[in-house]
């Protein structure tokens, strides 16, 4: 491949990735709206948050909520993210493999049959991920009644100083 051509692909690439972002309901800002990360005095709450969301979260409530241990982690990264860094005891439900069919059911065996009543604390890496947002709207939607959305995710809390679990899929 020469140059030429690969200029041409990469050229075609970015019209092509500037073209679904400016389409896309969860397109990001091309100039940057994101701040650096939580200072811990209130919780990050992203741009395309909405009106009857569920609710957003702080670092400190989040650790608190952990360490009380009556609430349900769910982290919506990828796997590979999971398995190589997620707040401990979490539960992996990767927005993105989420299925087209059948998802009330398939949340339900996710989550092992929890009480719809059980507080369930949403994150994924930050403030580039919006996954956490989506994944609990689509709880909140099946009847989940106390999903919260941890925006500051895994990156937050591992910049605070706690620590993370690594699982042994993770090839790092």
């Amino acid at each position: 491949m020469g140059l030429r051509q690969a200029t041409s692909i990469f050229i075609l690439a970015a019209i092509l990735g500037l073209g679904i972002n400016l389409v896309s309901p969860n397109a990001v800002d091309f100039i940057g709206k994101y701040r650096d990360i939580s200072s811990g005095d209130g919780p990050i709450v992203p741009p395309s948050a909405m009106e009857g969301d569920p609710p957003f979260i702080d670092i400190n409530v989040a650790q608190m909520e952990h360490a009380a241990g009556d609430v349900v982690f769910v982290d919506a990264r990828e796997p590979y993210e999971f398995a190589c860094g997620t707040i401990p005891g979490s539960i992996n439900i990767p927005f993105d493999y989420l299925p087209a069919e059948n998802l009330p059911a398939y949340l339900d065996s996710a989550l092992g049959f929890v009480d719809k009543d059980t507080p369930i604390i949403v994150f994924c890496s930050g403030e580039e991920c919006d996954l956490s947002l989506h994944l609990a709207r689509n709880m909140q939607e099946f009847g989940y009644t106390r999903p919260s959305i941890f925006f500051g995710g895994a990156r937050e809390w591992a910049t605070f100083g706690f620590d993370l679990e690594v699982h042994p899929e993770c090839e790092n």
